[in-house]
């Protein structure tokens, strides 16, 4: 739950929002609350002794209670998806921003597609983790404390054994929370490399064409497709496990309860109303152990998300750097060894001198590094020994933007 902990740091700006947020789920929830109450009077006090002024006092009483319950629920459903939405904003900037800062080689280790999934995909499933199952989280945790304290002061023998069930709930929810989340980082994988695979083979439609591949390239995608499906469908079976055996044991709460009422403790009125904040009971832990589950499927894509933020940005600025001044494209290579793959020299021992203003061509075949050359003069690589030099000024001791702001570059696409 570290990275949970720090995707709610993105919440502190929005902090008064969110307690007010908050407050009107509370609000709302404790009004569900009042209705079994409600039922307990109508049966006690008004039907057993035909109490009019009684009667009307509750009708008056459900109204107004039903009218605050709306707007509560309009505030919370505003703030919550206020706050949850503009999260989201913060964090596809900071991931964005990341990317931006990302060297050439981390391009050159990812597909596209895969680097658009964190965008889309991943946080897509973090909104989800925001807005909706926060929601419904503090609703129906306030349910469950609201119902407990009732049935507290209804029938304390059952509320103890309450107390017994809900720490095995809390484990059962514990164990399969850890495989939910196990398979539901694989579905996120499985979605990167579907969009990964669409971005690839859209791009690349005409040489798909010319070498008529039509057919390999579908089938990839029938492959991925597939892979992806067998990730959701293990995911589905975890899940659907969850919460039939949350329900046994909220189950058992249920028929004691009824046992205990059958033999003549509570009034008419307290049992049903005992029954209803025992199903209250129930609900919400059946809720909240499918909250749980979506909320593990989310923190599969957090951790994916978190990992990109994490990412250390190899080329920076040098502590100290000074801007370049302005140049006279005087540009010399001393001895320069670099490696796209360790092990697998794509330039070595490189050493050449061009003068300001005179003119340059690298010619040889495919893989023999002129590229290689033209992409370490701005450092878009680091080269692994050697030095190159703009001015007499090694570039790894200057400013990137002051370096890069004086270079023209044409690519050969």
């Amino acid at each position: 739950m570290k990275n949970y902990k720090r995707l709610l740091a993105y919440m502190q700006p929005y902090a008064k929002k969110f307690a007010l947020a908050v407050l009107c789920i509370i609000l709302a929830s404790s009004a569900n609350l009042y209705v079994p109450w409600i039922i307990k009077d109508m049966i006690d006090d008004v039907l057993a002794d035909k109490n009019m002024a009684l009667l009307n006092a509750i009708c008056v009483g459900i109204v107004v209670i039903f009218f605050l319950r709306g707007i509560f629920y309009f505030g919370q459903s505003y703030l919550v998806s206020y706050i949850g939405q503009k999260v989201i904003i913060d964090v596809r900037e900071v991931m964005f921003r990341k990317f931006q800062r990302m060297p050439l080689a981390y391009y050159d280790r990812h597909q596209t597609g895969e680097i658009m999934s964190y965008v889309t995909n991943d946080v897509a499933a973090i909104q989800a983790a925001l807005v909706d199952n926060l929601i419904d989280m503090v609703t129906e945790g306030c349910i469950l404390v609201g119902s407990l304290v009732l049935m507290f002061y209804l029938d304390w023998k059952l509320s103890l054994l309450t107390l017994v069930v809900i720490p095995m709930v809390g484990q059962a929810m514990k164990i399969f929370g850890r495989k939910i989340k196990k398979s539901s980082g694989v579905i996120q994988a499985r979605l990167a490399e579907i969009t990964a695979l669409l971005q690839e083979s859209f791009a690349a439609t005409r040489v798909v064409k010319s070498f008529v591949r039509e057919d390999y390239e579908i089938d990839r995608f029938v492959n991925c497709n597939n892979r992806n499906f067998d990730a959701v469908m293990k995911n589905v079976q975890q899940t659907s496990m969850l919460t039939p055996t949350v329900e046994f044991l909220a189950a058992f709460i249920v028929w004691f309860g009824g046992y205990e009422v059958v033999n003549g403790d509570i009034t008419a009125g307290a049992f049903v109303a005992f029954l209803t904040y025992a199903v209250n009971l129930a609900n919400p832990v059946k809720r909240l152990s499918r909250i749980y589950g979506n909320l593990q499927k989310a923190m599969a894509a957090v951790d994916r998300v978190f990992s990109v933020v994490d990412l250390k940005e190899s080329i920076t600025d040098q502590p100290g750097a000074q801007p370049l001044p302005p140049v006279e494209g005087h540009v010399r290579f001393e001895n320069v060894t670099f490696s796209y793959k360790e092990g697998h020299a794509a330039l070595s021992g490189v050493t050449l001198d061009a003068a300001p203003g005179e003119m340059v061509a690298f010619v040889g075949p495919s893989g023999a590094g002129k590229s290689t050359i033209a992409n370490l003069i701005p450092r878009f690589y680091e080269v692994d020994s050697g030095t190159i030099r703009i001015d007499g000024h090694d570039i790894r001791d200057v400013t990137l933007a002051s370096l890069r702001g004086q270079i023209g570059l044409v690519p050969q696409e």
